[in-house]
């Protein structure tokens, strides 16, 4: 057991009207599970909710941000379709409310985000991160797709075309990649992070917090997105194919470190690229 662990699974705190979020499950990669998601849905009501508060700071413990859901909770379930869907649920609450909320939401990206991690952090309102931070959405290895991500993804920070293409080659982003696609707002050298965050800050307690609430409800306004319907489909979508018995074999398949049924070895005969 690590330090963090000793730690509740996630932790807040009022700091010169800034509400700092922690991820504190850093030997799992802060992964996702009910007990964690469920903490930071009540630190963001209780802690970060309050008169004082005029943003919020979402940051993690250890050398990843977030490595999405924890798989074996869903395998835990016996793959029951109601338990599944709640904590589902909760993932989807979660990231609608860091959207919503009426005050700005900077995510400090210090290593790897994966997964349902991506979402996580593309709810916020501004990403800033390391040059160690990566970002990658490889759900279809295991038999599924990032469906819960999608909606603050595609259309919001990347177009359609984009999305598809970064879940489709389930290829790993670096942060200079990610800071051309629009995944992240500002990169910075690791020893620089911390003055870079703290100017941020500084900036957004200038500007009124009526005009920056205005901003964000307008922006999503304009965007014509209904998260609520677009997460109701994604939930859905997602649910299936979990209850789907290839796709559970292919989560075990990956929890248990092999290759799930469908993995295929590709060895061509001819080249690909046509040469003259």
């Amino acid at each position: 057991m690590t330090g963090a662990d000793v730690l509740p699974a996630a932790t807040a705190y009022l700091d010169s009207h800034v509400a700092v979020i922690t991820l504190n499950r850093s030997s799992t990669g802060n992964r996702l599970n009910p007990e964690l998601l469920s903490a930071l849905a009540a630190l963001l009501e209780q802690d970060a909710a309050g008169e004082e508060t005029r943003a919020i700071l979402l940051r993690s413990n250890g050398p990843a941000f977030c490595h999405g859901m924890d798989l074996g909770v869903l395998r835990a379930s016996g793959w029951d379709r109601s338990r599944i869907e709640e904590t589902i649920d909760l993932y989807c609450s979660l990231l609608h409310r860091i959207y919503t909320f009426p005050k700005p939401v900077v995510a400090v990206i210090r290593g790897e985000v994966k997964a349902g991690g991506v979402g996580l952090a593309a709810a916020a309102d501004y990403l800033i991160g390391t040059e160690t931070a990566s970002f990658e959405l490889a759900e279809v290895f295991f038999g599924v797709l990032p469906a819960n991500v999608l909606p603050f993804l595609q259309g919001l920070r990347l177009s359609p075309g984009r999305a598809r293409a970064m879940i489709l080659s389930a290829r790993k982003l670096n942060a200079a990649e990610a800071l051309d696609l629009g995944l992240l707002d500002e990169v910075h050298p690791d020893d620089h992070l911390e003055k870079k965050t703290k100017e941020l800050f500084k900036r957004l307690l200038m500007f009124s917090p009526s005009a920056l609430e205005a901003t964000k409800k307008l922006t999503l306004r304009l965007s014509g997105i209904n998260l609520p319907a677009l997460l109701k489909l994604t939930k859905h979508t997602l649910v299936d194919l979990l209850m789907n018995k290839k796709t559970q074999e292919g989560i075990e398949a990956f929890l248990e470190g092999g290759l799930p049924p469908w993995a295929g070895r590709f060895r061509p005969e001819h080249p690909l690229i046509v040469r003259e």
